[in-house]
């Protein structure tokens, strides 16, 4: 089963601070939920490794993920080609996973940013049984959580 997601949001800070946020990849991850142990992978720039424990329907799994980010800066855009297996065999996820920052309004001294997510994700095994109306369900509540999380990072910085 493929799942398209795409998600926008507006945040009340500069782009730059934004893209600032979203090169740092340790820092995106702890603003995302059930993602445990990320880590880079033998000092290689740009390779990732963690765990997405989640719980959905009867199923609960431990995707350990391989994550290779990419960077864009001249489109402030950031891809994570993403590839994993549950250890307990309920799940096999491959796909990508796209977020872009641009001013809000119409220029770039815009005081806002819009944070553009797009995921393209390949989930197989026992968990696609489910459908994609819950994972797209729990999309919107990791989104929503992501989401704050980030503003509550960005706030952070501020001070």
């Amino acid at each position: 089963m493929i799942l398209d997601i795409s998600k926008s949001v507006t945040l009340q800070v500069p782009v730059d601070r934004v893209w600032a946020l979203l090169q740092d990849p340790p820092a995106v991850a702890a603003c995302l939920p059930n993602v445990r142990d990320f880590r880079q992978v033998d000092g290689v720039p740009g390779k990732w490794a963690t765990v997405l424990v989640e719980k959905l329907g009867p199923f609960s799994v431990q995707v350990a993920l391989v994550i290779e980010v990419t960077e864009d800066a001249a489109t402030h855009r950031i891809t994570a080609r993403v590839a994993g297996d549950d250890k307990g065999g309920a799940a096999r996820v491959r796909g990508d996973l796209v977020a872009g920052v641009i001013a809000a309004g119409d220029s770039a001294s815009a005081d806002g940013a819009t944070l553009n997510i797009t995921s393209n994700v390949e989930v197989l095994g026992r968990l696609a049984t489910l459908g994609a109306v819950p994972m797209k369900r729990r999309a919107d509540q990791i989104f929503e959580l992501f989401v704050k999380n980030i503003g509550q990072a960005l706030e952070g910085q501020r001070g």
